[in-house]
Formats: C-alpha cells, structure tokens, sequence
C-alpha cells in the first residue's frame, strides 16, 4: 500500500519531494536550529546535505514503508514536510515546518490530510506520532486532529540538538 503522490487539502498541496526543491527546503527549515531544535538530526550546513536528504525520501518512494511529503501552499511557497511510516495496521507521523509559516494551522492541516487518507484504508486501525515533552507545539498539533496523549515514553529519544542523552517524548495516537 502507497500513499497517493499528491493530496490536496483547502490550502495546501502535499507531494512526492523532488531534487528541485532543495534550495526551499535548504533556507526554509533544515538549516534552522529553532525548528530544528526537537529534531533527531542536526541543521544542515549546505544544501549538499539537503540534497541527500531529499534523495533518500525520494528513493523511499520505491518501497512500502516510509513516504515523505514536501507541504506546498497553493501559491507555490514550500512550507514543510511531513513523513509517514506503515507498519503493518499502524502509521507513524513525523514533521516539520518553516517557523514563518508556524501557528497558521497549515500542519494541523495537514496532519489531517494525511489521518483521513490513512483511515480510508481498510487495514489501517492506528496512526501515531511522539513529541518530547517540552514541545508544547507538536502537542496541540496532535490534540487539534484528535489524536489523545496515550502515555510518557522515558529517556526515549535523542535530540541531539538539545542533549546527547535520550529524552522523554509522548506518544499521541488516534484510532478509527
């Protein structure tokens, strides 16, 4: 099972990434270090990182477990990305957005976007995503698509951007 190579929402295009979309994604996000603060990488110090990262997601596109999306506003401005992985019955979410297009509602938007295409699949019964603790945005975000806080997964993950040891994150998930 894939995931279409383009969904559309009212405001938004999300779409399979492409090699053209490096320099966009380069000074919109990835080399940020306040969006990338709760990340499990480290900002991009040239777009040469940029570019393998969007050859990867691309590549990706060829197997059945992880597709990754470049969100697109209608006007053309590239705003974010958001991954899912499939694992079986499950879909686990991960994303980011350039901080100017922050507090809009573009990812609740698109998150979604992206739970309703996953529930119109007959054997997806599960989408998830965590967030560290002390990321109160990704939070609300999960909250405002229906997704309830399950429970506290300790010393979880690392952010290497805040601490090389691994960190509390909560698990949010929604089920249909």
């Amino acid at each position: 099972m894939k995931p279409p190579k383009q969904i559309e929402t009212e405001r938004l295009i999300l779409r399979k990434p492409r090699m053209d979309d490096a320099p966009a994604v380069f000074l919109g996000w990835v080399q940020d270090p306040e969006v990338t603060r709760f990340l499990t990488w480290r900002p991009h110090e040239n777009i040469g990182q940029t570019e393998s990262m969007l050859a990867k997601a691309i590549t990706e596109w060829e197997g059945d477990v992880r597709f990754h999306f470049i969100i697109v506003l209608k006007n053309d401005d590239l705003i974010g990305r958001i991954g899912l992985r499939i694992e079986g019955h499950r879909v686990e979410l991960g994303y980011v957005m350039n901080k100017a297009y922050q507090s809009k509602g573009y990812m609740t938007e698109t998150v979604r976007a992206i739970i309703d295409w996953a529930f119109q699949q007959p054997n997806i019964y599960r989408v998830y995503a965590t967030t560290s603790v002390d990321n109160i945005a990704s939070q609300r975000v999960m909250e405002k698509t229906g997704m309830l806080r399950e429970g506290l997964l300790r010393k979880y993950i690392v952010h290497p951007n805040i601490s090389n040891e691994p960190r509390d994150s909560y698990i949010y998930a929604i089920v249909k």
